[in-house]
């Protein structure tokens, strides 16, 4: 009885092993500044992420570029900028007030090359409201395949 109790706790120790590896991801964003204080990739790994202010008024964000070493080419990416208060919570993920509107994302600049690839969030032209840098301190971006 005694060898039984151990092999199930064991089985046990295992399938919690199992479970908590399936459901975490890892998603790689660098640091960054101008409006920045956390990135979260989901469907994709970020190496840069690049904001383009516009050129008559700094202060106006125009687009965000990513750098992914995902080909992400085929896939549905949005951006979402949104504010995160506390600073403490810069660190979760699923904190923060989400800005309206969600952003469509397109490849840009080199196609896919086997490496990384780009693609452009872009906020302003047509019906977008003008978002400025003050206006967010987060960014995420989302990837569907």
């Amino acid at each position: 009885m005694r060898k039984s109790r151990i092999l199930l706790a064991g089985a046990a120790v295992a399938a919690a092993a199992v479970a908590t590896s399936a459901f975490t991801a890892s998603n790689t964003v660098p640091d960054s500044v101008a409006g920045y204080g956390q990135g979260d990739v989901t469907g994709a790994t970020a190496t840069a992420i690049n904001y383009v202010a516009n050129p008559a008024d700094g202060t106006i964000l125009d687009a965000v570029v990513f750098t992914l070493t995902t080909d992400v080419t085929n896939a549905t990416s949005t951006m979402t900028l949104k504010t995160v208060n506390a600073p403490s919570a810069l660190n979760d993920a699923n904190d923060g007030t989400p800005l309206s509107p969600v952003y469509d994302c397109t490849p840009t600049g080199p196609a896919w090359d086997n490496v990384s690839m780009q693609i452009t969030c872009a906020t302003a032209g047509g019906s977008l409201p003008t978002r400025y840098f003050q206006d967010f301190n987060a960014v995420g971006l989302t990837v569907v395949s």
